[in-house]
């Protein structure tokens, strides 16, 4: 910048800025003055990467000044680099009394960066400056939810509707909250009447479609998608709405079309990974005399499953480089003794998610490993599942166990009883919001352990379980057998190898129902709608040899699901 440098001093050693009571700086008056404006011209135009320069320059004479540090943390937020934004928000919180556009812009970045508590802390300070506008009531909201206060959330926004009564924004959050608390049917009057106020707007119509979902009612859901594709054809939540439905009724190309924009950057923070590889994309191509990178992506559970397909990669190219959580490291490089195997490791950098491969960067960066395409584990099967008939599971499976481990567990569990065993898992590991519907609870499993004297259950449900499994003891007086000793979530090795010796698993459509299937155990996964990668299925899992589901259907309740759960375990068991 002009004037910013050399600034004349008076004999006591002061710069002009200093005389006029701004801090010390290598910036002159006229360069301040030129810096303020064209900082202002900039930011107006929302042109940050001009902005920013000047606006930090005119920073370092006048550091605590509101407006200043206002701009600086929206440019910064703007381009990304939020946790140097929010350094900012504080800095100016720590000079100056809070004002709404210093709490409006620091609420949105907090959310954004998934610090709830933050938000919360915030969104509430923002509402006392600013009591009358309803979006800092629908960010306050969503902060509440993170914050797992989601009761706090709908008794605010029912308190609240009655002042904006036509605010569209208000009924929709408070329509996806109630969904997530009280269920799908008790949300629908919330959608209803944000629909009516506003009929075009996309997140409504998108919000409203996964109750449609929910219901298997896979048209009406199918349709009100395409409608928010419509009004908002860049936003990748919708396609990716519309991909599941699609995958749904086994419509697999057009689903996988939509399934690509799971992997958009538009999407909320830390639901993607950006690969830093920087390796050309597999469109396909055929792989004989290449070399494939397939990088890990989504949770632990996804990515076991679409690793079902990996065993054709590994056929097919001429060396299969594979990318994974550490928990698999040593399961995938038993199973494909031949391929480079290597852990990912996550890097959050302004509220992103970066994901790199190691050792897999470093031999190419050395030169000692060539790569020709790279392509996300989910991604892979695109090019081979084009119709239903196209699913195949791969004859012996896909995961194997530790010969030594496998006979340790053996000789556990022949110290229980001489019964078949059950390896059960009722839920997730996560468990919140919209997530509590589509899991079973103790209080559901009667109609399973009434089979108590016919068969032993093992517990496969990784996280803290202890009262659970407790309270299973005291409602049905059936122990589910614990491993002393063995952490389920971190030791993916020891869920394999137990699961070697289980006669069938029982499992919610979480991570060790995963793990059963992929291991070629006779598996039956409960789901309370069908699941989308039933791909177009009525009970099969078609990438799984001894997989079926079952699901609930429209107003079964978990009680009559399980008493068909036990009735298939009983048939698969011979019991």
């Amino acid at each position: 910048m002009e004037d910013s440098t050399n600034q004349p001093s008076s004999s006591d050693g002061q710069t002009e800025l200093e005389k006029l009571g701004f801090a010390k700086a290598s910036i002159s008056v006229k360069g301040l003055k030129k810096a303020l404006t064209l900082g202002r011209k900039y930011a107006s135009e929302e042109n940050w990467e001009k902005a920013l320069p000047h606006l930090l320059a005119a920073w370092e004479a006048m550091p605590d000044d509101l407006a200043i540090l206002t701009l600086i943390a929206a440019g910064l937020s703007a381009l990304g680099v939020r946790e140097h934004a929010l350094k900012v928000l504080e800095r100016a919180l720590s000079v100056n009394e809070p004002n709404e556009e210093l709490c409006s812009i620091m609420l949105s970045l907090a959310i954004d960066m998934s610090m709830f508590d933050t938000a919360v802390k915030v969104g509430e300070q923002l509402l006392i400056l600013a009591p009358t506008n309803p979006r800092y009531y629908v960010n306050l909201a969503t902060a509440y939810t993170g914050a797992k206060r989601i009761d706090d959330s709908i008794d605010m926004l029912q308190q609240v509707l009655p002042l904006f009564p036509e605010n569209a924004d208000l009924w929709n959050v408070l329509a996806t909250q109630v969904r997530d608390r009280d269920g799908t049917d008790a949300a629908d009057v919330f959608f209803e009447e944000a629909l009516r106020l506003n009929p075009d707007d996309y997140k409504v119509v998108s919000n409203y479609a996964i109750s449609f979902t929910r219901r298997n009612m896979f048209d009406k859901a199918l349709e009100l998608t395409n409608k928010a594709i419509e009004l908002q054809p860049e936003s990748p939540e919708p396609r990716i709405g519309a991909s599941l439905i699609l995958f749904t009724q086994g419509s697999m190309q057009e689903g996988w079309a939509n399934y690509e924009y799971r992997l958009s950057a538009r999407r909320k923070l830390n639901q993607t990974q950006i690969f830093t590889h920087g390796l050309p994309l597999w469109q396909g191509e055929d792989l004989e005399g290449k070399t494939l990178f397939v990088a890990a992506e989504q949770g632990i559970g996804d990515e076991v499953m679409f690793g079902n397909f990996l065993p054709y990669l590994y056929e097919r190219a001429d060396k299969l480089v594979i990318g994974c959580q550490n928990r698999l490291e040593s399961l995938y490089k038993r199973r494909f003794p031949n391929a480079f195997v290597d852990f990912c490791a996550d890097r959050i950098i302004g509220g992103y998610r970066y994901r790199t491969f190691p050792n897999v960067e470093n031999f190419i960066k050395a030169g000692r490993l060539s790569v020709d395409f790279a392509i996300s584990v989910a991604s892979c099967p695109q090019y081979d599942w084009l119709d239903m008939d196209h699913i195949k599971p791969h004859p012996e499976g896909f995961l194997t166990a530790d010969p030594e481990l496998a006979k340790k567990f053996a000789t556990i569990f022949a110290t229980i009883s001489g019964k078949p065993k059950v390896g059960l898992a009722w839920r997730s590991g996560i468990v919140t919001g919209e997530r509590l519907e589509l899991y079973a609870s103790v209080d559901h499993l009667g109609p399973l352990m009434a089979l108590k004297d016919q068969v032993d259950f093992i517990n496969l449900q990784y996280g803290e379980c202890t009262e659970e499994l407790a309270a299973i003891k005291d409602k049905f007086g059936v122990t589910v057998h614990q491993m002393e000793g063995v952490d389920l979530k971190q030791d993916i090795e020891a869920n394999i190898a137990m699961i070697a010796n289980c006669e069938a698993v029982v499992s919610s459509c979480s991570a060790p129902g995963m793990f059963a299937l992929s291991s070629g155990c006779p598996t039956i996964l409960m789901s309370p709608t069908k699941p989308w990668w039933c791909f177009g299925d009525e009970d099969r899992i078609r990438f799984a040899e001894n997989a079926i589901y079952v699901e609930g259907g429209v107003n079964m309740s978990w009680h009559d699901l399980l008493a068909r759960v036990a009735e298939k375990l009983k048939a698969q068991l011979a019991i």
